[in-house]
């Protein structure tokens, strides 16, 4: 895909509506910025986290991830183009995608039907229950499975909602967190939300694609991934997660990653929000994380997390988290080591609101 030809008619896409339909068309803005240091209690000596994102860099403070973005809604059409940049981008956006890091979404969208919309463009993946965007999650730092798993799409989406109960997505995409195909073939998710109150959601999504380079033999990845989000209170939330992925082997076999884990947030105030989550990542083929032991990941961890919003705009956060694996599989400055503790804070700062 031409991504400069998707961008400019992305925003030509987003100028026309607004021009044909000035009245009904909401155009938005917003901005964010996020700031970190985190600090491993191994402190590795290249500076760089293992087998995290947010963060990725240790004992430095640095702009983890700012961005801005346009977005525009109306009755019958939507679209949103934003711009981004900081260490994530740049430890998420990797080979052919690395040129591209700066854009974060650019997606039109129109409405089929009642409750039947097509988006396509580059968009933030259908899989997880975490974001890209780390104010909107519960904890600091990310759980395995969102970083072993798209943040980012590129393709096109029909989404139905069926009921006030009940939405539906099917995917045509280019791969798995690409947004600059790698062979020639499609790739296809699905999504499946169940909402039965306003307590209580369910989701499946799931992926199935081959993932290897043009020029190489295919193989085959059926990822699912589960999450239940419960709201116990109006102060407390506890999201179950579980993924299951299957992948072809060159040895026409299959090999199999899993992971399982539990957030759990409680807000004694609107100011501050206590946060934990445990949870373990089984990838003893290295499907996702190569090890530099060339041995399997196979490793749990677990996270306190204290957040303070003194107003809508700031956010102050502070992270303490532990992983333990069956190896020595995490760098230090004296060697290889079987854990890693890291104390991470953050500070971000979001605005935003209507244009006209």
């Amino acid at each position: 895909m031409n991504v400069r030809r998707l961008a400019y008619f992305v925003l030509l896409a987003l100028a026309t509506v607004h021009s044909a339909a000035e009245d009904s068309v909401v155009v938005s803005w917003s901005a964010s910025a996020d700031i970190f240091l985190s600090s491993s209690f191994n402190k590795p000596s290249n500076h760089q986290r293992a087998y995290t994102t947010q963060p990725s860099r240790n004992n430095e403070i640095g702009l983890m991830l700012a961005s801005i973005g346009l977005s525009v809604s109306g009755p019958n059409y939507r679209g949103r183009v934003a711009l981004q940049e900081g260490w994530f981008a740049r430890a998420n956006y990797s080979g052919l995608d690395s040129s591209w890091r700066m854009l974060q979404e650019a997606n039109v969208g129109v409405r089929v039907a009642d409750g039947l919309w097509l988006d396509a463009g580059i968009m933030f993946s259908h899989i997880g229950y975490e974001s890209m965007i780390g104010r909107n999650n519960l904890t600091l730092s990310r759980s395995f499975t969102a970083d072993y798993t798209p943040y980012y799409s590129t393709g096109a989406a029909l989404a139905w909602t069926v009921s006030d109960v009940v939405s539906v997505t099917g995917l045509v995409l280019n791969g798995w967190q690409q947004i600059v195909d790698i062979n020639n073939d499609l790739a296809f998710g699905a999504r499946v939300v169940v909402t039965p109150s306003s307590t209580l959601s369910f989701n499946w999504s799931t992926f199935v694609g081959n993932e290897q380079a043009r020029g190489t033999a295919s193989m085959v990845r059926f990822h699912n991934n589960f999450w239940v989000e419960w709201k116990a209170t109006d102060r407390i939330i506890i999201v179950g997660l579980a993924d299951v992925c299957l992948q072809d082997t060159p040895a026409d076999t299959s090999t199999k990653q899993w992971y399982a884990g539990v957030t759990a947030a409680y807000s004694p105030s609107d100011q501050f929000r206590i946060a934990t989550r445990v949870e373990h990542y089984n990838d003893p083929a290295n499907m996702f994380i190569a090890t530099p032991t060339r041995g399997p990941f196979q490793a749990s961890a677990a996270s306190l997390n204290l957040d303070y919003r003194p107003n809508d705009a700031v956010l102050v956060r502070g992270e303490i988290r532990t992983m333990i694996a069956g190896e020595k599989v995490f760098p230090s400055h004296d060697g290889l080591k079987s854990s890693d503790t890291y104390i991470t804070v953050s500070t971000s700062i979001a605005f935003g609101g209507n244009l006209y």
